[in-house]
């Protein structure tokens, strides 16, 4: 199958699987689309076309030309250029232990993408794997801008516009047959992979940040590694065993990671989704609410000290 029709299929995947969730609510998701601002759109259009349009391009080129134990191991480096752009033009605060992990994923890659079972080879469907990961980067760091969008809305449409434009692609540049099986099974996994995996992601990104968000999510190459092996019976070579031992240890090291210090918030109106805590103690007019909701409200100006996370509401200057 074209990479243009596997990652347009993928994508429409997850539009096809979240357009239920998203219809039952398209009164409430027409005026939220209606209320975003100028900057918001062009977040939004910036993360379709890097995320949804350009690297799961160079994603499905290199599932087709590279080995599955592969492409999952460099699929790490989307929670570096994640960390890199968050840091230097979103400037989110970056502990010690998450940059030595990087570090030791970056060293990781370089092993994978320069190293095969006959000795040292530059692998092209490797560095292809990392092309798509700084866009994902890049995509992550826009996503989490647009907080007042629900989750599961970001991705319907991120798969519709992507999907649509992919696959239109392929009819435009190949004429490759493809069977029902493979049209439908790719839908599925779309669905699963890029459908309910997104929406778990966006929320994670709201609650503690890209860096940390995408160095969890490093434990999913993990995964694709181990069933390479037990489902393909791909055998890689050691070093690959090496990388990923690596690249595991860096991931750790966000267990023991606390972030705790005196910050101010200032007075800010906005909607998102809450619920009543240490920083929505707002009263509601008509009834008490100690459930997840989503309306407009008022913060008042706090200075205090507790463990937080780059969320929506702590991404002060350090």
């Amino acid at each position: 199958m074209p990479s243009s029709l596997l990652a347009g299929l993928l994508y429409m995947g997850s539009a096809l699987g979240l357009s239920g969730i998203v219809l039952r609510q398209a009164t409430k998701n027409y005026e939220i689309l209606g209320s975003l601002s100028t900057r918001q759109w062009a977040n939004l259009a910036g993360a379709i076309l890097s995320g949804g349009v350009l690297a799961p391009l160079f994603l499905a080129y290199s599932i087709r030309n590279g080995t599955a134990s592969e492409v999952s191991l460099l699929l790490n480096f989307e929670s570096v250029a994640t960390t890199l752009i968050a840091w230097i033009i979103f400037h989110e605060y970056i502990g010690n232990r998450v940059w030595i992990g990087k570090i030791l994923i970056i060293g990781a890659s370089i092993i994978v993408v320069l190293t095969d079972s006959n000795g040292v080879h530059l692998s092209i469907s490797g560095l292809s794997v990392l092309a798509a990961c700084t866009l994902w980067g890049i995509d992550n760091n826009l996503t989490r801008e647009l907080e007042t969008l629900p989750a599961s809305l970001l991705a319907c449409m991120k798969g519709w516009i992507a999907g649509t434009f992919n696959v239109l692609l392929f009819f435009f540049l190949f004429r490759s047959p493809v069977t029902i099986f493979q049209v439908s099974g790719t839908l599925i996994i779309g669905a699963l992979s890029y459908g309910a995996s997104l929406v778990l992601f966006i929320h994670a990104l709201r609650q503690i940040g890209s860096a940390r968000t995408s160095t969890w999510f490093a434990s999913g190459p993990f995964i694709g590694t181990v069933l390479s092996v037990i489902v393909l019976g791909e055998r890689p070579p050691s070093q690959y065993w090496l990388a990923a031992l690596v690249m595991l240890s860096g991931m750790f090291l966000l267990y023991w990671e606390v972030h705790k210090h005196p910050h101010q918030h200032e007075g800010l109106a906005h909607a998102h989704t809450h619920e009543h805590d240490e920083h929505h103690r707002h009263e509601h007019k008509n009834e008490e609410c100690d459930e997840m909701h989503n309306h407009l409200h008022e913060h008042e100006p706090i200075t205090h000290a507790h463990s937080h996370w780059p969320d929506i509401h702590h991404r002060h200057v350090h």
